[in-house]
């Protein structure tokens, strides 16, 4: 199981949850972030350092792909 950073901003400012998550995981825990109003919410992979920075856009299209719209 690869590990993410999540981080993101919040009304009291940034935050960070470091956890032993699945990327399907961590989609739903930034899902979360951004339904409690979280901003710049980004999804980084400790491994290969690979992070992912339009995660808002990302979970729109999901979102979008799983209605049909």
């Amino acid at each position: 199981m690869a590990r993410y950073i999540l981080r993101a901003t919040g009304v009291s400012g940034p935050v960070e949850f470091q956890e032993p998550l699945t990327i399907e995981a961590a989609l739903q825990k930034a899902r979360e972030l951004r339904d409690a109003h979280f901003t710049h919410i980004t999804i980084f992979n400790v491994l290969s350092g690979v992070e992912i920075k339009d995660v808002e856009v990302l979970l729109e299209s999901r979102g979008n792909d799983r209605t049909g719209t």
